[in-house]
């Protein structure tokens, strides 16, 4: 554990190349965000509105309206929270790569990078498709439990609270850490891998609740932090919103490299004599 630890903040202090993919993916799925608000305001709109006989434009039934426009909302937010998490698997499929390029001695380059990893584009779908659907479960199966009719009013408040909330969060993802951690390792490795150990499984799953608990943290302070500031226009508030989303995510970037080490060090005999042995250490003395 110490072992992948120190080696996971050397290659993050060392090689900000490795920032790139997770920082893109978070300006992304701003971006993706902001379209969203703007493609809602305008379907209102559209739905608010209809054509009378003579042409002009009147007001129709509210009820009716946004019935309509929520029709169209909803496939809108699933397909937004679909690109959200492919941007980020596929940054951390970029970031293993690149991981994999400074392992074995070469200059990292983001564009090949890319190119080789959209080879595995269907992966990347079906590893974005399954997080998505365990993690909707696992929120449909909360939402039952804590809002059931059997279920004491008190008992609702508390599980209502951002504590618990947030601890339950954390609970829910070394779960969801723990049931992808195999096929998240798989996606990095080669075609003729071997099956994911005991070993790495934990130690990716520790890693994820370890993120997900950092980025709570920075995100509970520099929500503190921006509430403060007054912002004189819309420019402003634009960059540091950006700006906070990449603080927020940084944890993910020393996941996404422990991961890969990981699955770099889970990659059978054949192919582990291509990477140096003094940067790259076998399973088993990561987990010492």
């Amino acid at each position: 554990m110490k072992c992948l630890w120190r080696k996971t903040f050397e290659l993050f202090r060392a090689h900000f190349i490795l920032w790139a993919p997770c920082c893109a993916a978070a300006l992304a799925n701003l971006l993706l965000a902001w379209l969203e608000k703007v493609e809602i305001h305008s379907v209102l709109r559209w739905f608010m509105t209809q054509r009378s006989a003579l042409g002009g434009a009147v007001p129709s039934n509210l009820d009716v309206a946004q019935h309509r426009a929520r029709m169209v909302i909803y496939p809108l937010g699933f397909c937004r929270e679909f690109l959200d998490v492919c941007f980020f698997v596929l940054a951390f499929a970029m970031t293993s790569k690149l991981v994999g390029m400074i392992l074995n001695e070469q200059r990292p380059d983001l564009v090949m990078a890319l190119k080789e990893i959209m080879q595995r584009w269907r992966g990347i779908l079906l590893f974005s498709l399954k997080y998505m659907l365990l993690n909707g479960a696992g929120a449909a199966v909360f939402i039952l439990l804590t809002f059931s009719p059997s279920i004491s009013n008190r008992i609702s408040e508390l599980a209502a609270s951002k504590v618990i909330l947030y601890a339950l969060g954390l609970v829910w993802e070394g779960c969801l850490a723990w049931l992808l951690m195999p096929a998240a390792i798989r996606l990095l490795q080669a075609p003729n891998i071997v099956p994911v150990s005991r070993e790495n499984r934990t130690l990716g799953t520790i890693f994820t609740i370890l993120a997900a608990a950092v980025s709570l943290v920075l995100e509970f302070f520099v929500g503190r932090a921006e509430a403060g500031i007054i912002f004189e226009n819309q420019w402003e508030l634009t960059a540091a919103t950006a700006m906070n989303s990449i603080v927020v995510n940084a944890p993910n970037v020393l996941l996404f490299i422990a991961l890969a080490l990981l699955a770099y060090g889970s990659i059978g005999n054949e192919n582990i004599h291509s990477i140096p042995e003094v940067v790259l250490l076998p399973p088993e003395s990561l987990s010492e």
